[in-house]
């Protein structure tokens, strides 16, 4: 996602142990998981995900590097790959997202770290409604594993020529790589999106949701599931509708940084604390979604493993970043 003033650098910890995955078949199915079966055979144009994956045993991110495919997907192969997502999800139940928009423009005069959660939803709400979903990136983990393939949807619908941006973040993106000629010639329809999410059952609500300061992910995934319509008029209705949709499981990784390590955690936008843990980017490059996504699934892996056993995670269900003022593990909108 384009990068947010304010972000410092990393609190080095130690060296992480081998990156190993959520103990989910140890866990409640009610809590938002699901247990592990037999891969599925999917054959897709350009891979065969199914039994004979790499067996991804635990070992550092960096040693996997090459076993992980970012896939690009357009309206031409919209439904072939949400086909194999589908198909995909009792084996990898934990899905970690990420979005690419082009950038914001409106704030407060408020800094951002003393703003209240509805403060911040109002924020986010008046850019989210004004503004177009560009990329989003969903990587898939779960008992078995990492995945290989992360899937990065790339949406019509956006002319810089016409519809509001920031200048800055839109060549920001294009500098890492983002084709908005693509984007707009080739790009994925929001409504057949929505349609073909529904048939993936990305929506079970039986899964484990993850975003890194993850309140624009989720803001425009809703926006995009909703038909486009204007967010809730508030916090609270807009929470509500991130429950409908995607669950009682969904972990923000940047709220999660706070409690790993001593003092204040690990700050920082994604980069940062990803170097914290010794976690490496394993596939693409930096502000593209399903490069991302991908470097947002192994960060929330690594803490989970260092620092939460017994998968206390789901204590911080439903708490995303800026959107909750906590204490200890009591949230308020």
């Amino acid at each position: 996602m384009p990068m947010f003033p304010g972000d410092v650098g990393p609190v080095m910890l130690a060296p992480p142990p081998p990156l190993p995955f959520f103990p989910i078949a140890a866990v409640q199915s009610g809590l938002g998981f699901m247990h592990m079966s037999a891969p599925p055979e999917i054959v897709t144009a350009r891979s065969k995900l199914n039994s004979d994956a790499p067996s991804f045993s635990p070992r550092s991110p960096a040693a996997a590097a090459d076993e992980v495919e970012v896939r690009d997907v357009w309206a031409a192969n919209l439904e072939e790959e949400m086909r194999s997502i589908g198909a995909l999800l009792p084996t990898y139940p934990v899905v970690s997202m990420d979005t690419e928009f082009p950038g914001t423009v409106h704030d407060v005069a408020t800094p951002r770290h003393l703003r209240t959660p509805r403060e911040s939803y109002a924020v986010v709400k008046r850019n989210v409604d004004e503004l177009h979903l560009l990329q989003l990136g969903l990587a898939l983990s779960g008992p078995a594993g990492r995945c290989p393939v992360a899937w990065q949807f790339n949406f019509a619908g956006f002319d810089a020529r016409r519809d509001p941006h920031s200048g800055s973040s839109v060549a920001m993106l294009a500098a890492h790589g983002v084709d908005f000629a693509a984007l707009r010639r080739h790009g994925i329809d929001h409504g057949d999106f929505a349609r073909a999410f529904g048939r993936s059952k990305l929506a079970c609500g039986r899964l484990t949701w993850a975003a890194f300061s993850g309140s624009y992910d989720f803001a425009y995934l809703v926006k995009v599931l909703t038909g486009g319509r204007p967010l809730p008029s508030t916090l609270e209705g807009f929470m509500a509708k991130v429950s409908k949709i995607f669950g009682p499981a969904v972990l923000d990784v940047k709220h999660l940084a706070k409690f790993c390590g001593g003092g204040g955690g690990i700050r920082g936008g994604l980069e940062h604390v990803a170097a914290a843990l010794g976690v490496h980017r394993a596939a693409g490059r930096a502000h593209n979604a399903g490069s991302d996504s991908l470097l947002t699934s192994d960060v929330l892996h690594a803490m989970v493993d260092r620092f939460f056993p017994n998968s206390g995670v789901l204590n911080h269900a439903g708490a995303i970043d800026g959107l909750v003022k906590c204490s200890n593990l009591y949230y308020k909108y």
